[in-house]
């Protein structure tokens, strides 16, 4: 062989080998996928993901259905600032719907919320930027949308964006996404399709994992391939927190509860379980805590006409329960339900609730129950104390005194005894029901819930609130 022929066999071997690696192709990016296997990359149920045609592949069948979505997790660690660039087509049996999840959170039960690339088939729009169990849709292919520090939202039209797309889910097609500080810009085929400037404090992520996506739903084929990154600042990595004295308490409290749930997560991968209701609007998790008396770090979910329900299984002791909620109404109005075991006066096991009762001026929060002695409740004013701030609070049963605390004191009492009326309704967060109803949503946000089956102390119940 010639030295002219080995040298044209040299540099071809060398171009095929880096467009099979393509990511090297581009200075400052890497490849975050080898194109044969499924290194790098993590899911609890592989059944659903291969390798095929050199592409990550999610696939539904009719053999093998769907009814939670299904991600795979990039296991390099969170990105922070960075350009996203990766090929995808999508397929399948009507509107289905699939993308991808950057800056986001991984839930207890591997579900993903935070930002998202979001696609869908059969619709004028394909592509958008999404908010995963938060506010929805940011930005629809054609907008440039600015969120103010209300949270407020201010479209503009991107011009070249607009109309036809010039694009085919079903097609191998190019996204680029581009995150820096607040801004967030989405290309497709190297044109301008979306972009955000997220200036919300309470709700923008400056950094999270990277996710794909199989979405529920009907027969789908969804493949990604071509994934490369380039940071442009990294992640800062997770402080190691000290559990303080308080804090180690309050564990010890979460280990002996009978349910306790940090309802920041939604209730995904609760255990006991717990379904936020309805399944995806009417709520948002992972928000900070803003407001009077917010813990520094902590993140809340806003209910807005959604609740959770824990089933009719669990009960306090038989003679004794403490139930403890962490809550806040931002408009002050303390007038719905909050933490429920009843369907009606008759058939009551606790309910810790907030209603303008007529004997006092002003809304009320109560704690009330039903033992074989009958039915007994305690309430305090709201104008006791700062309506709009962070409150913990807390109804308790001994088998001689109802009590209810609010931030660690007592701030009503009656004398009272017998065994627990057990019943069959719902444990409601957020609700009640009436009958065959739930009703009295609460409009607000929520930091915990939990049941123990007997009494805590007094010092225990200062324990919550962190005294």
């Amino acid at each position: 062989m010639s030295s002219a022929v080995l040298r044209w066999a040299s540099v071809c071997g060398i171009t095929l080998a880096m467009s099979a690696r393509g990511a090297e192709v581009e200075p400052g990016f890497k490849p975050l996928f080898d194109g044969r296997s499924l290194n790098g990359w993590e899911t609890p149920d592989r059944s659903y993901w291969t390798v095929e045609e050199g592409a990550i592949t999610g696939r539904i069948t009719k053999e093998h259905p769907c009814t939670a979505n299904q991600y795979l997790v990039w296991q390099g660690g969170e990105l922070a600032d960075f350009e996203l660039k990766l090929k995808s087509r999508l397929n399948g049996e009507g509107g289905i719907n699939n993308g991808f999840q950057f800056r986001s959170r991984l839930l207890p039960d591997h579900d993903v919320c935070g930002y998202q690339v979001d696609n869908n088939l059969q619709t004028p729009w394909l592509a958008r930027l999404y908010d995963e169990y938060g506010r929805h849709t940011l930005a629809w292919r054609g907008e440039r949308a600015v969120f103010d520090a209300d949270g407020n939202r201010a479209v503009t039209k991107i011009a070249e964006a607009e109309g036809a797309a010039w694009f085919r889910l079903e097609d191998w097609h190019e996204y680029h996404l581009v995150c820096a500080g607040p801004r967030i810009t989405l290309r497709i085929d190297g044109r301008l399709v979306a972009e955000v400037e997220d200036n919300d404090p309470r709700r923008r992520e400056p950094q999270g994992i990277l996710a794909l996506q199989l979405h529920s739903g009907p027969p789908t084929v969804v493949q990604f391939k071509d994934i490369r990154v380039k940071e442009l600042k990294a992640a800062v990595p997770p402080r190691r927190r000290v559990e303080s004295p308080v804090e180690s308490k309050r564990s010890t409290l979460r280990r002996e509860a009978a349910a306790w749930w940090p309802l920041d997560t939604g209730g995904h991968g609760a255990q006991p379980p717990l379904r936020h209701i309805p399944a995806w609007e009417k709520f948002e998790l992972n928000v900070r805590a803003t407001g009077p008396g917010a813990r520094e770090g902590a993140e809340v979910v806003l209910l807005d006409g959604a609740y959770f329900d824990a089933g009719p299984d669990l009960h306090g002791g038989e003679e004794s329960v403490t139930v403890y909620l962490r809550a806040r109404d931002p408009r002050g109005l303390w007038s719905s339900a909050l933490f429920a075991k009843r369907g009606s006066r008759e058939r009551v096991h606790f309910n810790l609730f907030s209603v303008d009762l007529p004997e006092t001026p002003g809304a009320d929060i109560g704690f009330e129950i039903r033992t074989d002695r009958g039915f007994a409740m305690v309430s305090f004013p709201v104008s006791q104390i700062e309506a709009r701030a962070w409150h913990d609070l807390v109804g308790r049963y001994d088998g001689r005194s109802l009590e209810l605390f609010c931030n660690g004191r007592r701030l009503a009492q009656q004398p009272w005894g017998g065994r627990l009326q057990r019943n069959r309704e719902p444990l409601l967060i957020g609700a009640e029901t009436d009958g065959a109803r739930v009703v009295r949503h609460f409009h607000g946000e929520l930091g915990t819930a939990a049941l123990w089956t007997r009494a805590l102390s007094d010092e225990e119940i200062a324990w919550l609130s962190g005294q």
